[in-house]
C-alpha cells in the first residue's frame, strides 16, 4: 500500500442488488462506514499523580508512519507519471529543491495540455466507459460513443468549472478531446422528444452502456460511481427485525410494489424470505422510472423502455416499481424529484457526492484500487480538509488535485 496508511474499516453487511427479489441476478454487498468508539483508562498513578487522570483516546501515530521521510525527488515521479503522463525532465527533478519548487512544479503539470488525457482515462475508469457500443433499438442498430461523459467530466477540471456540473449542464456536454494537444471541441448532446440535458444523467452512451431490466443498473452506475457506496443507500435510526433479516431503510416499507399476487406485483420487492429486498429497492424504485424511458441505444422515447423480468419479459409499468396510486419520485426520503432535472440538481447539492469525488481522486494519486469494486474506502479523517477545500473553491476539482499532490501523505515516504 503506498505510503503504509493504515485505516480500520467497519462494514456494514448488506442486502445485494437483486438477491432474493429476483433469485438470479447478480449481488453485491452493500457498506456503510461504523463510527471509532471512545472510552477513557484509569490507573493507580504514581510519585505526585493520583490516578484519576482517564487514558487518552487519541490512538498514539504509527511508528511506521513516522518514521517516513520527505522525498520530493520521488513524489515528483509519481506526480508526473500521474498528471502528465511521462516521468519528470532532468530540468524538472534538478529544480525541485524544497517544498516552494515542488508546488511550483505540481502547478505546471496541473495547467500542461496533457492533463488532459490523463484525466479523460481518470474518468474512463471512474465511470467504466470508452470506446464505442453498437446497440440496437427499435429495430435499428446504431453506434454509440462511450466517450462524452467522461471527456465532459476532465472538461469541467481542465478548465476549472465546478464538478457539480456533471449533474446540473444543459448544454455542450459531449465534447471531444485531441489528445495530443489537449484540446476540447465543445459540442450538444444530440436529445430527443423533449428531454433537455441534463449533464451525463442523460447522456446516450451511459443510458446504452447501462440499459438493464427496469432501469436499475443506471440507477445502480449513479449510486456508486458517484456516491462511492453499493446499495443499500440509506439507513433509517430504527431497523426493524423483519424475515431472516432487519430493515434498515428509512422509506414505509410498502412504498414499494410488493406482495406476492403476481397480478398486483410481478416482483416483490417486500420478499423477506432470504434477504430484505426492500432496503435496497426503497431507494431503487423511487428513481430507476426516471431512466426508464431511455431505450438501448440511449434515445429518449416518449414511453418507457425497460422491461420486466417475468415471463414474455413486458414493458414495464410504474406499478412495477411503487404501488398504484404512488407517483412521487425522489433521490432521498425526504428529497422529492419529479424529473431528471430535479435529480441532477438533488446530487450536485448533496455531501455524500461531493465527497465521492474527493475520494476517488485521492485513491487515484495514491494508486489505490476502486473505492466500491475493492473497498479502497478512504477514512474520512484523512480527507477532511480536502472535503472543505472542494466545497469552499466552488467545487472546482483542480484545487483538491493540488492539495492531495503536495500533501504529507503524498510527499512522505
Amino acid at each position: 500500500m503506498r505510503k503504509n496508511i493504515w485505516m480500520t474499516l467497519v462494514a456494514f453487511g448488506s442486502a445485494a442488488l437483486w438477491a432474493g427479489c429476483l433469485g438470479s441476478a447478480p449481488t453485491g454487498t452493500g457498506m456503510q462506514p461504523g463510527t471509532t468508539g471512545t472510552g477513557s483508562g484509569t490507573g493507580a498513578g504514581t510519585g505526585s499523580g493520583n490516578g484519576a487522570t482517564g487514558g487518552s483516546t487519541t490512538p498514539a501515530e504509527n511508528p511506521v508512519l513516522a518514521a517516513r521521510q520527505i522525498d520530493y525527488n520521488q513524489a515528483l515521479r509519481t506526480a508526473a507519471i500521474k498528471l502528465v503522463g511521462a516521468l519528470p525532465t532532468v530540468d524538472e527533478m534538478s529544480a525541485v529543491k524544497d517544498a516552494t519548487t515542488y508546488s511550483a512544479q505540481i502547478d505546471k503539470y496541473l495547467a500542461d495540455p496533457r492533463l488532459a488525457r490523463q484525466l479523460q482515462s481518470y474518468f474512463q475508469d471512474m465511470m467504466k466507459m470508452g470506446g464505442s457500443l453498437n446497440a440496437t433499438a427499435n429495430g435499428q442498430t446504431s453506434t454509440v460513443d462511450l466517450n462524452a461523459a467522461p471527456t465532459f467530466a476532465a472538461e469541467l477540471v481542465m478548465k476549472d468549472r465546478p464538478i457539480t456540473d456533471l449533474f446540473t449542464a444543459t448544454d455542450n456536454t459531449c465534447p471531444t478531446l485531441d489528445p495530443k494537444t489537449g484540446t476540447f471541441t465543445d459540442a450538444a448532446c444530440p436529445q430527443s422528444n423533449g428531454q433537455p440535458t441534463v449533464g451525463i444523467l442523460t447522456d446516450a452512451g451511459a443510458m446504452a452502456q447501462f440499459y438493464s431490466n427496469m432501469a436499475f443498473r443506471r440507477v445502480r452506475w449513479i449510486q456508486e460511481s458517484f456516491v462511492c457506496t453499493r446499495f443499500p443507500a440509506e439507513y433509517g435510526t430504527a431497523p426493524k427485525q423483519m424475515g431472516s433479516g432487519q430493515y434498515v431503510s428509512p422509506w414505509p416499507f410498502t412504498s414499494i410494489e410488493g406482495g406476492t399476487d403476481p397480478s398486483v406485483a410481478p416482483i416483490n420487492f417486500q420478499d423477506t424470505s432470504s434477504v430484505i429486498c426492500a432496503n435496497c429497492h426503497t431507494t431503487m424504485n423511487h428513481i430507476a422510472p426516471l431512466f426508464a424511458q431511455f431505450d438501448a441505444a440511449g434515445a429518449f422515447q416518449t414511453t418507457i423502455q425497460v422491461m420486466t423480468p417475468t415471463p414474455k419479459s413486458p414493458i414495464t409499468q410504474l406499478t412495477d416499481w411503487l404501488p398504484a396510486g404512488q407517483t412521487q419520485l425522489a433521490w432521498r426520503f425526504g428529497q422529492p424529484v419529479s424529473n431528471l432535472t430535479d435529480l441532477g440538481a438533488a446530487m450536485a447539492k448533496d455531501p455524500d457526492v461531493a465527497d465521492c469525488q474527493v475520494a476517488r481522486a485521492w485513491n487515484w494519486a495514491m494508486s489505490k484500487d476502486d473505492i466500491v469494486n475493492d473497498l479502497e474506502v478512504v477514512p474520512t479523517s484523512t480527507i477532511s480538509t480536502l472535503e472543505q477545500l472542494l466545497t469552499t473553491s466552488g467545487y472546482k476539482l483542480k484545487p483538491v488535485l493540488k492539495a492531495i499532490f503536495t500533501s504529507d501523505d503524498f510527499v512522505k515516504f
